[in-house]
């Protein structure tokens, strides 16, 4: 019985190929960080673009519409910050000492749920003081994405001059309509996100007062943040309510229900048909899966910044099928006129 001799030949080139991807896979996990505040930015920038254009054809010099919108967008959320942490903090400390004992009265069965939610729920009150005593990095963060966010709407308007010079015309031109396809439609995204989250936790919040249920700030801050999933967000940030309003009294579970649904069709019959008109959205299991993948690699932040990352891939690449149909259409057409 014969052997046959099997030698794997390394060459140097190959060598160095690896060698490059692994250094390149560890840069990338160094500037992971960088590269999401550059996303951020982005985003930022594509949502008050429109107003600053806006302002730009009113005479408004541009390098001063952008500082206003920028400074008064970071005034009023930082006031809205300093406003909303106390109470935020102490309502939600309450609501989360109270959530065990709350979800075993209400059981139908005799469940001890304090052997696995108690670790958890005991070192909440922890974790969201280490938030607030995060607040000045956070403000820090956020007052260098607004810098960043300023100098990307002065540049934009030598955008497509550079693509050109890089590029060449007609790719150029191509990048550019890509990119400002992207812009128009991540933009609406994410003002039109914005605003139905602010608008449902807001509405959320006037009814949980109204209806007199404790803890009502972090209960609307659950139902905007849950906005972002489409059609299941709004129901599972309801049975927080409800288990709330059921430790006081039927009625007002009944009220919170109804809230509930009164809210969520609002929303699907009025307020996302108007908001939503220009922007491009995704399925909501789509949303849902891309959610879930962002969360298992990076977290929340990841979570939410992969559904406008997925929204900009799905644009480009919508855009770039579309331009290729149009320039083969194109060169069949002026092949039958050359007939």
């Amino acid at each position: 019985m014969s052997t046959k001799k099997v030698t794997v030949d390394i060459s140097l080139k190959s060598y160095l190929l690896g060698v490059s991807v692994l250094l390149g896979l560890v840069f990338f996990q160094h500037i992971f960080g960088i590269l999401i505040l550059l996303f951020v930015s982005f985003l930022l920038t594509v949502a008050i673009k429109p107003l600053v254009n806006f302002l730009e054809k009113r005479m408004v010099p541009r390098s001063l519409s952008a500082f206003l919108i920028l400074l008064l967008l970071f005034s009023g959320l930082v006031t809205l910050a300093v406003s909303l942490i106390s109470p935020l903090i102490s309502q939600t400390v309450t609501f989360l000492q109270q959530l065990p004992p709350l979800v075993e009265r209400l059981a139908p069965y005799n469940i001890d749920i304090s052997s696995f939610l108690t670790p958890q729920l005991t070192s909440a009150p922890e974790n969201v003081v280490k938030l607030a005593l995060g607040t000045f990095s956070s403000l820090l963060t956020f007052f260098t994405l607004i810098v960043i966010s300023y100098y990307m709407i002065l540049d934009h308007t030598n955008l497509k001059k550079n693509l050109i010079s890089l590029f060449g015309e007609k790719n150029g031109e191509t990048y550019f309509k890509t990119i400002d396809e992207v812009e128009i439609r991540l933009g609406s995204w994410v003002r039109g996100e914005l605003f139905l989250m602010i608008l449902v936790g807001s509405l959320n919040y006037i009814g949980f007062v109204l209806i007199g249920l404790p803890s009502a700030i972090p209960l609307a801050v659950i139902a905007g943040f849950l906005e972002i999933l489409p059609n299941v967000g709004p129901t599972v940030a309801a049975v927080p309510a409800i288990l709330v309003a059921l430790s006081m009294s039927p009625t007002h579970a009944l009220l919170v229900t109804g809230l509930a649904i009164l809210v969520q069709q609002l929303e699907n019959n009025i307020f996302v048909p108007k908001v939503m008109q220009k922007a491009v959205g995704l399925h909501p299991v789509v949303t849902i899966i891309v959610l879930s993948i962002g969360f298992r690699l990076g977290g929340p932040l990841l979570a939410i910044l992969a559904l406008p990352l997925v929204l900009s891939i799905r644009v480009i690449y919508s855009h770039l099928h579309r331009q290729n149909k149009e320039g083969i259409a194109e060169e069949i057409k002026e092949e039958v006129l050359s007939l």
